[in-house]
């Protein structure tokens, strides 16, 4: 006899719970490693902001101990030592505070030999730094050792916390000094504190430097060695105080770049909260930068995940009960009827199903159609928030990378300035003359900028006309002629006799030379340097496919999606600004054409070239008997 419960085989309830364990315990686990998955790819992109805000922080200041060791007055105070007069360690100090002012450091001094600064940018400040004696810093002793110094330490004098960079003095080759500049990461921590995340530098140490938990800084995340703690003692590291290990587990490990463990909970006292962990190292050698998340997220999901499943097992299993019922219900029903009232019954049910289902199927469709139209008026009002967001962004790019770029040239224009005036003050015109000069380069280099800026701003008119290809591609090959010959490229061009396209003349010409210089610096290291010109004939849409082919290293895949945006470069700083592809896409599109790029996955093993980049032009294919020379 089997065991039935409401109509239902008990060994039916048992799948069913067997199975229900199994799905939730299947959800719960995808909910969770989705989750953490999604969790590390936010922790990825916070390391590259961060890593980027430090590396820009640091470069602000890295040059100016270099700026302050070129400057006479120094290397003269420090030639002098003690027979120095006070006029010349006035006016040393008074330049030093003015470039402590003007770069926004924490303080910029002067150190002679035996390591006593001898003028400081504080120098007027009841808490002046001149007469420290700084010999013990690891700072001041690369310098004069290999010409630059860097070191985290706190002050001994004032307590807090900085970066400091130094670099040497010279005098006919020979070091006579150093100049130092200290930094505050105060607005590094500022910027970085994110709620639910803790971010911080760790030194070669294993000590947290930087951390946007105060109670976590000058906290070690292994064990410090007697050696180290020597070493710490020396330098006067962290002002004599004890590095204790900060108090946490590791849990598991996720993957190669992130671990999960557990943290005290800074948010709430004498608590401790799992965190998912990622690091990398930081911009400045023997560093890394670390973001630990709050994983709580990832349990929520988990929780919908369980609930979910419980959900749908639970509407399963009543649904499954009323079956049982109906079906008895039927049956009992069934035996008390005669046939033919049955058959009429069913007859009656179907067709009220059948007029029912087409009422509503009506119903459905016209619901459909003005939803439809709704949804079309929706789409168009957020087409036009999208193209005006679009132009805010731009501009928002283009405003960042502006300042970004003008930033350090301005600083360097200042100081050259004030160093001419000081050759004037000293009689010394021609000296004054150079560092002119040389403001007057720097202000034709930030005039190059903006121009680069107009650019790409101007919204030209574009006539278009049937231009020839071929001829369009013989004036870029013109251009880098010598180019081509010295490097030793090899230059391949097939276009097909009479190929003309919709376009401006003068206008394809620049796209092609922008887009072969590209392929020339792409093929630069390159053993073997080949780059294809290609044009197909008009397909049957009438469109021409021109394409630019390289045999250099192919571009990354995070710079490929956002390649024709403004200010997005392969090159080295310095070499481009990122508008060439930018402006060429604007310029393409004003023909009515299509610019794409990719990484070639066609090249053949046996010829020994690398897979590189392809750059593809769609154009409207104009009729040979058409072409306008415009002569």
């Amino acid at each position: 006899m089997r065991v039935r419960i409401r109509g239902i085989p008990l060994w039916a309830w048992a799948a069913a719970a067997a199975l229900y364990f199994g799905v939730a315990a299947a959800a719960v686990e995808f909910a969770w490693n989705r989750a953490i998955d999604a969790l590390a790819e936010v922790g990825a992109h916070r390391l590259d902001l961060y890593a980027a805000s430090l590396k820009s922080e640091l470069g602000r200041f890295e040059m100016m101990p270099a700026i302050v060791a070129r400057q006479d007055s120094v290397r003269a105070m420090l030639g002098a030592g003690s027979r120095a007069s006070p006029d010349l360690v006035r006016e040393v100090d008074t330049y030093l505070e003015a470039v402590n002012n003007d770069a926004g450091s924490l303080a910029v001094d002067v150190i002679d030999l035996q390591g006593e600064v001898i003028a400081a940018s504080n120098w007027n400040q009841s808490l002046s730094f001149v007469g420290t004696n700084v010999s013990y810093r690891p700072y001041f002793k690369d310098a004069l050792a290999h010409g630059t110094g860097r070191f985290f330490g706190i002050g001994t004098n004032t307590g807090m916390p900085g970066l400091y960079f130094a670099s040497a003095v010279r005098d006919a080759g020979k070091p006579i000094g150093a100049a130092a500049v200290k930094l505050s990461v105060d607005a590094l921590e500022a910027a970085w504190r994110a709620p639910g995340e803790a971010a911080m530098v760790i030194d070669s140490n294993g000590v947290i430097v930087i951390s946007t938990v105060p109670a976590w800084k000058f906290t070690a995340l292994r064990p410090i060695t007697a050696q180290q703690q020597r070493d710490i003692q020396a330098s006067r590291q962290y002002a004599g105080r004890n590095v204790d290990v900060l108090a946490y587990r590791r849990v598991d490990d996720w993957n190669g770049s992130a671990w999960l463990g557990r943290f005290p909970d800074w948010r709430r006292a004498g608590r401790s909260t799992q965190f998912l962990v990622m690091s990398r190292p930081a911009p400045q050698a023997g560093d890394s930068m670390m973001v630990l998340l709050d994983v709580a997220g990832a349990r929520r999901q988990q929780q919908l995940a369980l609930a979910f499943v419980t959900a749908a097992f639970v509407i399963a299993g009543l649904y499954a009960l009323y079956a049982a019922q109906r079906r008895r219900a039927i049956a009992e029903k069934l035996k008390a009827q005669d046939a033919l009232r049955i058959a009429n019954d069913r007859l009656e049910m179907t067709v009220a199903q059948r007029t029912a289902a087409l009422t509503a199927t009506n119903e459905r469709m016209h619901q459909e159609i003005v939803e439809r139209k709704r949804t079309e008026q929706r789409l168009r009002d957020t087409q036009q928030e999208v193209v005006h967001a679009g132009k805010l962004a731009v501009l928002g790019q283009m405003a960042a990378g502006l300042t970004h770029e003008l930033n350090q040239p301005l600083v360097a224009i200042r100081t050259l300035c004030d160093n001419a005036r000081t050759f004037f003050e000293r009689n010394q015109p021609a000296q004054a003359v150079a560092n002119l000069e040389r403001v007057a380069k720097l202000v034709d280099s930030m005039a190059v900028l903006t121009g680069e800026l107009k650019a790409f701003a101007r919204k030209p008119d574009v006539e278009r006309v049937a231009v020839s290809l071929a001829e369009a591609v013989a004036h870029a090959r013109l251009i880098y002629e010598a180019r081509i010959r010295d490097e030793g490229v090899q230059l391949d061009v097939d276009i097909p006799a009479g190929s003309t396209v919709w376009a401006e003349s003068s206008q394809l010409q620049q796209v092609i030379v922008n887009l072969l210089g590209n392929a020339l610096d792409a093929v630069h290291d390159e053993h073997r340097r080949i780059i294809r010109i290609h044009a197909a004939e008009p397909d049957a849409r009438d469109r021409v496919l021109f394409t630019i082919t390289d045999s250099g290293p192919g571009i990354a895949p995070e710079v490929l999606a956002h390649l024709f945006e403004p200010f997005v470069t392969t090159k080295p700083r310095g070499q481009g600004l990122g508008l060439g592809l930018a402006i060429t896409s604007r310029i393409v599109e004003g023909f009515g054409a299509k610019i794409s790029a990719a990484n070639r996955t066609d090249s053949g093993t046996d010829s020994g070239e690398r897979n590189g980049a392809q750059f593809t032009i769609e154009f409207a294919a104009a009729m040979s008997q058409r072409v306008v020379h415009g002569r």
